[in-house]
């Protein structure tokens, strides 16, 4: 018996296991793709013997989620590794779902493939629990699609003619990836919004299309040259593969494979070694702390009306920072709170390659000789730097009661609000950075 079962948990962990109810059967349209899910563990193989079915289903299912937190832990923490030692009741809380790839059930046997979805939020307090690591990776909030282009005889080809290339990622099973990749449908629609041309090119506005399209993190272009009657196992593949996320960042690296076997083992091994590759550089640029999530009080001098867009825009692409929320802003700084995890020297570090600067402040000073000191005062203060200035800092540990230099200007100076208030108008709540991933 084959079966293809989706099971979501809402309910306490301890239902977590067992016979899901029939409803679960028509589920499975509601779920994520497991190939674009990186807090997904996908064919999880699992054998148990045992003297009643049900009570053996439900000791796969337990194995099937040992094991994969087993794997989610290796493909998180650089360096792999074992991950903590936690009961069957420990890892239950942590898994949101699972699905019934396949099982053949008999009196005494059960034999399946179990793909494993975990609640993001709860393997993130668990990574560093009972001697668990230090560091771990922060994978994609969304995936990224996947742009096989050929390059054959002068011809650039992404959508026209379905090539060895793009069968070869067609044929991609779901894998333990750290970045998830989505090939898109190849319909009239993807055509209309990136060409072949396009893509090596490297046109933002089309690559934003694309992106929109499938609701994903960004784009990878994998471009290899090939001829026109398919590659030569013989000499090896040369693929050059760019990495083009969201907020205009842009990873490019030339991945060798080595040449063996059929024309398809060879292609197989390119599509393979491509995505190793973008794991292990999303992991160099990725890596932030374990541990519990922490406040911190950050001030946000402001000298233009840009500073503070441009602010809550590198914000959002430091992965190390879980939300950011706007205690208030006036035209001349903005007083927020940082939730990250970590000590603040490494929060500084991932704000530097961002090009924020991040230092602790100087005591706040009164209006005038006598006045009273603001009820709120941050200890931290965070500083746009200009782009580019920050990676080279990125190792520097923030200085001790170190005023900050000012706030760089990113546009002509003007009222953080367009009017002509004065400058005692009150301040503005302007609203709340959403949290980085939902659990």
């Amino acid at each position: 018996m084959s079966t293809a079962l989706v099971v979501t948990m809402t309910g306490p962990a301890g239902a977590q296991t067992g016979s899901p109810p029939p409803a679960a059967a028509s589920a499975p349209s509601a779920a994520t793709p497991s190939s674009a899910d990186a807090f997904a563990v996908t064919g999880v193989k699992v054998d148990i013997n045992g003297s009643n079915p049900t009570t053996v289903r439900d000791q796969a299912i337990r194995e099937a989620q040992a094991k994969a937190w087993a794997e989610l832990y290796r493909r998180l923490v650089p360096g792999g590794g074992n991950p903590p030692r936690l009961s069957d009741g420990e890892i239950a809380k942590l898994v949101q779902g699972f699905e019934i790839d396949d099982e053949k059930v008999s009196a005494s046997r059960y034999v399946g493939a179990i793909t494993v979805r975990f609640r993001p939020n709860a393997v993130r307090d668990a990574l560093g629990q009972s001697g668990g690591a230090a560091q771990y990776v922060e994978p994609p909030s969304r995936p990224f699609v996947i742009l096989p282009v050929t390059q054959t005889d002068g011809r650039t080809i992404l959508w026209q003619d379905r090539t060895p290339w793009r069968a070869a990622w067609e044929a991609r099973q779901p894998a333990a990836s750290l970045v998830p990749l989505m090939v898109p449908d190849g319909e009239l629609s993807d055509a209309q919004a990136i060409s072949g041309e396009d893509a090596v090119a490297g046109n933002a506005d089309a690559l934003a299309r694309i992106a929109q399209a499938y609701k994903a993190g960004g784009v990878v272009v994998a471009r290899t040259d090939l001829p026109a009657n398919g590659p030569d196992p013989a000499r090896g593949l040369t693929v050059d593969v760019t990495r083009y996320g969201l907020d205009g960042t842009r990873d490019n690296q030339t991945v060798q494979v080595k040449g063996g076997g059929t024309a398809d083992e060879l292609l197989n091994r390119a599509v393979a070694s491509v995505g190793t590759q973008l794991d292990d550089s999303w992991r160099r640029e990725h890596t932030t702390a374990t541990g519990p999530e922490q406040n911190t009080l950050v001030r946000v001098p402001l000298t233009a009306v840009n500073d503070w867009v441009e602010t809550r825009k590198r914000l959002s692409a430091v992965n190390s920072v879980a939300r950011t929320n706007l205690m208030s802003i006036s035209r001349s700084e903005a007083l927020i709170t940082l939730t990250y995890r970590g000590a603040p020297e490494q929060l500084a570090q991932a704000l530097a390659r961002q090009d924020l600067g991040f230092a602790q402040a100087a005591p706040a000073a009164a209006a005038y000789p006598g006045a009273p000191l603001p009820v709120q005062s941050a200890d931290w203060q965070l500083t746009l730097l200009p782009r580019g200035s920050g990676t080279a800092s990125a190792g520097a540990v923030p200085g001790s009661a170190t005023p900050m230099a000012a706030p760089t200007s990113l546009a002509p100076s003007a009222p953080l609000d367009g009017s002509t208030a004065t400058m005692g108008a009150p301040p503005r709540n302007l609203g709340t950075l959403p949290a980085k991933s939902a659990p």
